[in-house]
């Protein structure tokens, strides 16, 4: 706008008054839902885990190889090993099938595709935020995970390829 111009914003008051936006729409009236918790920041955390299965992905372009590509370890044993005191142990070449979150702090879930759910580690917020974004982009891409997972059975590190 030059400065030998005038802007004409009556007409913005008058919507912005009158409860309309410039374009002539209304502006929304309803208000989200309602919270269920009474606290006003600081959740406590819960160990609270998902309790569905996600849909199941088609695998047939899951190898990279070209050779059939299956798990060894059904998830029941796979996660005894992790948390029975072992050190932890990078897995590689995985697919993230479903995520998993609820309104508590630091408490995300990503399901692996043969292995099962596993939580995201939760030492920090953004450890845990940062984590869940690797999570949903190899999610959504497909592509091929490597995440290592220590004795407390959470990912702690994870390479989206």
């Amino acid at each position: 706008m030059n400065q030998n111009q005038e802007c004409d914003c009556s007409r913005v008051q008058r919507g912005a008054s009158d409860g309309q936006s410039m374009g002539g729409s209304a502006v929304p009236s309803a208000a989200p839902p309602a919270s269920s918790l009474t606290d006003q920041g600081d959740h406590v955390m819960s160990e609270q885990m998902p309790n569905q299965q996600p849909p199941q992905v088609d695998q047939s372009d899951a190898s990279a190889g070209g050779g059939d590509s299956i798990p060894t370890l059904d998830p029941e044993s796979a996660g005894q090993s992790a948390s029975s005191g072992a050190v932890g142990a990078w897995v590689n070449g995985k697919r993230v099938s479903a995520l998993w979150a609820i309104n508590q702090n630091r408490n995300s879930w990503v399901h692996i595709a043969g292995v099962g759910w596993r939580k995201l580690a939760n030492n920090s917020d953004s450890v845990t935020i940062t984590l869940t974004m690797l999570g949903a982009n190899a999610k959504q891409s497909q592509t091929s995970v490597n995440y290592r997972e220590e004795s407390d059975g959470m990912i702690h590190e994870m390479y989206v390829w």
